[in-house]
């Protein structure tokens, strides 16, 4: 989220590039399965996770420390067809100092045969931003809730909750190997006033009844440019590629992941995606190097505590 910071990383001679994401969620993992036919009905999904870092699409969204979430799902199944809603809070560290990451999402995911689509979209809100920098091409850094004058640029939005719809179709190529992709689109990213658009194909093995299962994305980050009239300046955000592999083991309504997240941008493009305020003055980040993902997450349905029933897992 980075005009006015590009502003001062080019006084500054630094390159810079720019985006700020969030994810999540996408924003933001690799794939599950697709969704199993269910019994009609109302049900109830709920979990928790425990994570060493919180990455989406290639960027930390706690500065590269651990974060935790919990969320909870209401279902309704028709046959193949499940309606769902849900909410997702996240601990998270982002330029604005906002209180966590609030996801909310609604959706119907269709099963036909091996094929499965899920249809939908989510609402990232951030409640309780505390921060907003702006940046003037001598280097000059400010902090404020309000426009400080002059010329300085802002490095975010006052409130950068956004929304985005997506589309993640898969298809079982056997009962271990699956395959999908997922399309999110945003009207108004991070409210820097353009659109943008995620893509990335996903693929899981699974290794029968043991419980281990292997599984990666490769997907494209696509930005646009913000207007010379709005508070950010005119800037052209960067484009880029982001990836992650890793491996799972699930027992019973636990799952172990350890998972490597990478992508193509360099540390002044991080600063840019990222709004990182600790490259305010460098025009640098470390928030979106390669890095490595240990996740710890319980996932079960109130069938689940009623009788044996397939779990599940949130989108």
């Amino acid at each position: 989220m980075k005009i006015s910071a590009i502003v001062a990383a080019s006084a500054l001679s630094l390159s810079t590039f720019s985006a700020f994401a969030a994810d999540l969620p996408s924003k933001k993992e690799a794939a599950p399965p697709p969704v199993a036919a269910a019994p009609s009905g109302f049900d109830f999904a709920f979990g928790a996770k425990l994570m060493s870092d919180y990455v989406s699409r290639g960027v930390s969204q706690t500065a590269g420390n651990p974060s935790a979430t919990v969320y909870g799902e209401a279902r309704y199944n028709i046959g193949d067809t499940q309606f769902y809603a849900g909410v997702q809070p996240w601990a998270v560290k982002l330029p604005t100092s906002p209180a966590a990451e609030l996801d909310l999402y609604t959706g119907v995911r269709q099963t036909v045969g091996q094929f499965s689509v899920d249809v939908g979209g989510i609402y990232y809100v951030y409640p309780g931003n505390k921060s907003q920098y702006w940046i003037n091409a001598a280097g000059l850094v400010q902090n404020t809730r309000t426009n400080p004058g002059g010329t300085y640029t802002a490095t975010t939005a006052r409130d950068p909750s956004f929304l985005e719809l997506y589309v993640k179709p898969s298809y079982n190529i056997t009962d271990s190997f699956n395959i999908g992709a997922n399309v999110y689109y945003s009207p108004n990213w991070n409210r820097y006033g353009f659109a943008s658009t995620y893509a990335s194909l996903t693929s899981k093995y699974t290794f029968g009844e043991t419980g281990f299962s292997v599984s990666g994305e490769y997907g494209r980050q696509y930005l646009g440019t913000t207007s010379a009239t709005s508070i950010f300046g005119k800037f052209a955000f960067p484009s880029y590629n982001t990836w992650n592999a890793g491996v799972s083991y699930a027992y019973k309504v636990f799952t172990v992941d350890a998972r490597y997240f990478g992508s193509n941008l360099n540390k002044s493009q991080c600063y840019a995606v990222s709004s990182d305020p600790a490259g305010n003055v460098s025009g640098r980040s470390n928030w979106c190097g390669n890095r490595f993902m240990l996740t710890l997450s319980a996932d079960l349905t109130m069938k689940d505590l009623s009788g044996p029933s397939k779990v599940v897992a949130k989108y």
